[in-house]
């Protein structure tokens, strides 16, 4: 029961001790995802983060099939010496999907292991659940993963990404076969060569088919990817009658998924958002599925593999689609096309969006989590009235705490029209401060941090982020700015930062915190920002263009010149930013000054509030260097900035002591910058 409001402890916002500690934060807590079963053996595997930032697969347990007993990590000491294997993809940088389950006569795991540089397979006893591991093969050039295995042969479709030539114009991307017994690999002749491709998946129902994602420069996965579907030769490695049924240069394509009546499926956002169709063999269009129309179906992100909708079965799905960065889980009806809210206390899965797994014809496997409730794996069984039956199978916190439900602040979705022009709508989340033991001063009001995402093309999800409560509970108010261009809002709100990058997000964070100052909820003299990656270039060009709107900024593996990014970018966004800026067309010298402009490095001087700089020194998306240079440039210039360098980490911070330093550098800045506490 919750303390009454004169029993609470009055102390100033940002000062309120909480349970939620830096160690049950970072160390005690992980990341599931890709949930997959067998469909002949029923076996339920989840991929898993460990503390040293690797991955590994686990495999649920089940007691007479029906009472769940624990998961069991199938990569710990698979060979009795120790030896860890590490489940995991660097294709496109991002990564993504990196297993997939083979049910022919044994029970295998193919797998990749980025770090090992290794394609392997786990072959399983399934009498003893003991696995055997053989390495299929090792590449130092080649990386593989979004794994699709035949049903009825030993070949496996996935992406290869070829890196003999390194640069990344010369980086070759295609579908190949890969022999899962002899490690053979097979490219496929006759599909024509893109820059990019995903998502080859067989037609479970006709072995001739299959299907694949594709974009070419300078195209992204949510701008003009296409679907194809195509007949296969398997004894000759070829494929024929290539047809695009999905996407075009203005519309894009995603998750594309086979059903057991053989009709393919894929989210498209040709209507303005990315709702469901279908396209079946012959048909000369595919069809559009109704309802949902504000809602995004499918997974159109940076990393591969996503599965956010399964089929029950050949008339009934259960999908996550998202809607203004919410994700509400839904029944659909293929014939009727009637699609049912279910009543499921979940709001978001990982950004990955890869998600859900079909159990039976009337239940589902799901990775989400909810306001109060960590990420978690969870069983639901839908019932005739499409009532539910779930069950939790286990929490991304491996730490046990009991804390009251009124220590978890309640997201709120903040919806508003800017005062400044060109006149729009802005999303975002807000949490005010939540703690049953403490209350701030009457009269005043909770500094805040707001925080713009990564991406830029991406979105900030509701569901229960612990790094957000760690802050709220102890007197903050936390934001998270869905500014324009962020995706899970529609394909207008997403395409509106073409050519506005830079501008339009940094301008939409600036009127997220006059709304939230001007309706009396947060204290507009001490607000904080602070952001990863684009989101860090967002945090760079607030300071440098708003310079009194921050007491403080913290900017994480950000960008700070553009041109120098652009020259050095990897291969999926070499062309990214010519998007961003709207550079097609331009002269070169316009280019260099469009350059210069939006870049936060050339105006450094304008920096006045202090800035917390936060890298890992193997960053291959953002190099370490757009860190070092403003840095350089703010202390030429006397600003107050500190940098802090994590060793070993890459563009995404996954060791549980580099997250401990970072969380506690960061809280240290907060208190110094918003609450003038000098530890």
């Amino acid at each position: 029961m919750a303390a009454s409001t004169d029993q609470k402890v009055v102390a100033p916002y940002g000062q309120w001790e909480s349970e939620i500690t830096a160690e049950a934060l970072t160390a005690g807590s992980c990341n599931i995802t890709s949930p997959r079963v067998c469909p002949r053996t029923g076996r339920t595997f989840t991929l898993q983060s460990r503390p040293d930032g690797s991955q590994t697969i686990h495999e649920l347990r089940y007691y007479n099939e029906d009472v769940f007993v624990g998961t069991y990590d199938i990569l710990e000491d698979y060979d009795g010496d120790g030896c860890q294997g590490n489940a995991s993809t660097s294709l496109y940088e991002y990564g993504g999907l990196p297993y997939a389950l083979w049910s022919g006569d044994q029970f295998k795991i193919i797998y990749s292991d980025a770090r090992a540089m290794t394609v392997n397979v786990l072959i399983s006893n399934d009498k003893e659940r003991r696995w055997e591991q053989q390495v299929l093969f090792k590449s130092e050039t080649h990386r593989y993963g979004d794994f699709d295995c035949h049903p009825g042969t030993p070949w496996v479709l996935a992406v290869e990404e070829d890196h003999t030539n390194p640069k990344p114009e010369d980086v070759k991307n295609s579908v190949v076969l890969i022999h899962i017994e002899t490690g053979q690999v097979k490219s496929l002749r006759g599909s024509g060569q893109h820059d990019f491709v995903t998502y080859p998946r067989f037609n479970p129902t006709d072995m001739t088919q299959i299907c694949h994602i594709h974009w070419d420069h300078p195209s992204m996965p949510f701008w003009g990817a296409k679907l194809s579907v195509m007949g296969l030769d398997l004894a000759n490695s070829t494929v024929s009658d290539v047809k695009i049924v999905g996407g075009d240069d203005t519309s894009t394509a995603a998750e594309p998924r086979w059903g057991p009546d053989g009709q393919l499926y894929f989210g498209c956002d040709k209507s303005g958002f990315r709702q469901l169709w279908k396209y079946h063999k012959g048909d000369s269009e595919p069809i559009l599925l109704p309802g949902w129309e504000d809602a995004e179906f499918g997974d159109a992100h940076w990393a591969v593999g996503a599965q956010s909708y399964v089929f029950l079965t050949d008339k009934e799905i259960v999908a996550a689609p998202v809607r203004f960065g919410e994700m509400e889980f839904v029944h659909v009806n293929l014939e009727t096309g009637i699609a049912t809210k279910l009543d499921l206390p979940l709001t978001n899965t990982s950004i990955r969006m890869d998600c859900l797994a079909r159990l039976s014809e009337n239940s589902v496997l799901a990775v989400a989590s909810g306001y109060r409730t960590p990420a978690g794996v969870h069983r639901f069984n839908i019932l005739p009235d499409l009532t539910l039956m779930s069950e939790n199978l286990g929490s991304s916190l491996e730490y046990r705490f009991q804390l009251p439900e009124e220590v978890f602040s309640l997201p709120e979705h903040i919806r508003f029209t800017t005062m400044d022009e060109p006149c729009r709508e802005v999303h975002g989340f807000l949490w005010l401060p939540s703690n049953p033991k403490y209350e701030g001063p009457k009269g005043t009001l909770p500094p805040l941090i707001i925080q713009p995402h990564g991406g830029p093309t991406a979105y900030n999800p509701p569901g229960l982020s612990m790094r957000v409560q760690y802050f709220t509970s102890r007197g903050y108010a936390f934001c998270f700015s869905n500014y324009t261009g962020s995706s899970a809002h529609g394909k207008a709100y997403r395409e509106a930062l073409r050519g506005k990058f830079g501008i339009l997000d940094r301008d939409d964070v600036i009127e997220t915190v006059r709304y939230l100052a001007n309706s009396g909820r947060i204290d507009g003299s001490r607000v904080g920002i602070e952001g990863a990656s684009s989101g860090g270039y967002c945090v760079l060009q607030c300071l440098t263009r708003y310079p009194d709107v921050f007491a403080g900024g913290i900017s994480m593996c950000g960008v700070s010149d553009l041109k120098t990014l652009d020259e050095e970018t990897h291969k999926l966004e070499l062309h990214y930013l010519q998007t961003l800026l709207g550079l097609e067309g331009k002269l070169k010298e316009e280019k260099l000054e469009l350059f210069r402009e939006r870049s936060p490095l050339y105006h450094a001087q304008n920096i006045t509030s202090p800035l917390l700089l936060i890298h890992g020194d193997a960053d291959p998306v953002v190099p370490i260097g757009q860190s070092e240079h403003i840095k350089h440039a703010v202390e030429r210039n006397g600003g107050d900035v500190k940098m802090v360098v994590l060793k070993g980490e890459g563009h995404m911070f996954k060791h549980a002591d580099n997250l401990k330093l970072a969380l506690r550098e960061c809280e240290t800045w907060w208190r110094k910058t918003l609450l003038g506490i000098k530890n």
